[in-house]
């Protein structure tokens, strides 16, 4: 034969055909799936509030793409039912999963209209069982397991704010933005910090006093002097009251869990009766990053392939003899 290489490129070819090629499917990245559990059949659901189907007996899974905006929040929600919301952390990658869990609390049962429309709840949030919750200083009743149901008719006046109170705390008060709807739960959240007391002094130190006033912009936040304990941020601030004659402290820390710890120096100490302002700012964690998808590659090719080689060469060795002779 005059061409033996002609036949080996021919031989390659068509073995290489055998072989289907690799779809774009199994290179790239595209889609994973949420799968949201939920313990209350037929409740709706809804991610960003796109709303993206009912609870079924067992769990719902989603369809989502791996790239683009991601979706935040995962709201559930149903008539009768507290309504859940929390923050999605995490991004499924491509032909993988995240499950999403919902747990609805059903709400206590309500006195029958007197006044007519229909009805929602504010659920107001607290650390301190036992608290007092003022709707506008209308006595709403106390905090137990750390909240309370109060039924409002959205047909009534709406309510302009809430007060949460005990003795022995600072009281709390936050504005009430909205009424709710019929079968809608509003959830209003309050942190009662202890008020400060002053400690016995002993007779060296004396007993004139001034504050600080450590402003932060995130509530609930934890104060620590020279990692001495201080109580938590409310309202955008907290006092503490120090001695004049003790020894000065030299640095405060603000934290909270998802926030970087932010530490500041102390350079000046109050007089008697004066007021030295702090200042801190809590920026979120970041976000932990979401691993890339890896592109799917090819194994590498199977014996046969090997064996196909083999024989390519073995015929093309005998064409060369044949040639030479």
């Amino acid at each position: 034969m005059k061409h033996p290489y002609l036949l080996l490129v021919f031989l390659g070819i068509a073995a290489l055909s055998c072989f289907p090629p690799v779809s774009a499917e199994e290179t790239g990245g595209d889609q994973g799936w949420y799968v949201i559990h939920c313990n209350v059949y037929g409740a709706n659901i809804y991610l960003d509030d796109k709303f993206v189907g009912t609870a079924p007996q067992g769990a719902l899974t989603v369809a989502v793409p791996t790239t683009g905006t991601p979706y935040k929040m995962l709201r559930v929600q149903k008539y009768g039912y507290s309504t859940f919301a929390d923050s999605i952390t995490k991004v499924p990658v491509k032909g993988g999963t995240v499950d999403l869990y919902a747990t609805l609390n059903e709400l206590p049962p309500t006195t029958p209209a007197l006044i007519g429309g229909d009805m929602g709840w504010y659920i107001i949030h607290c650390n301190i069982d036992g608290a007092t919750v003022l709707l506008d200083d209308a006595n709403k009743g106390e905090i137990s397991q750390g909240m309370v149901y109060v039924p409002v008719y959205s047909t009534a006046t709406p309510y302009k704010s809430f007060t949460v109170k005990k003795e022995g705390y600072t009281p709390y008060t936050g504005t009430i933005s909205r009424l709710p709807s019929k079968g809608e739960s509003v959830d209003l959240y309050a942190t009662l910090n202890p008020v400060a007391t002053p400690t016995a002094t002993p007779a060296g130190i004396g007993g004139d006093i001034g504050w600080y006033n450590v402003h932060a912009n995130v509530d609930g936040a934890a104060v620590t002097f020279d990692n001495d304990a201080k109580g938590k941020i409310a309202r955008g601030e907290l006092s503490v009251q120090v001695y004049v004659t003790g020894t000065p402290y030299r640095a405060f820390t603000v934290y909270k869990s998802g926030y970087i710890p932010f530490t500041g120096a102390i350079e000046h100490y109050p007089a008697k009766g004066e007021i030295v302002d702090l200042y801190a700012t809590l920026n979120a964690e970041p976000a932990t990053a979401v691993p890339t998808p890896v592109p799917t590659t090819k194994s590498p090719q199977p014996p046969v392939i090997a064996l196909i080689a083999l024989a390519i060469g073995g015929i093309c060795s005998g064409l060369l003899g044949k040639t030479r002779k």
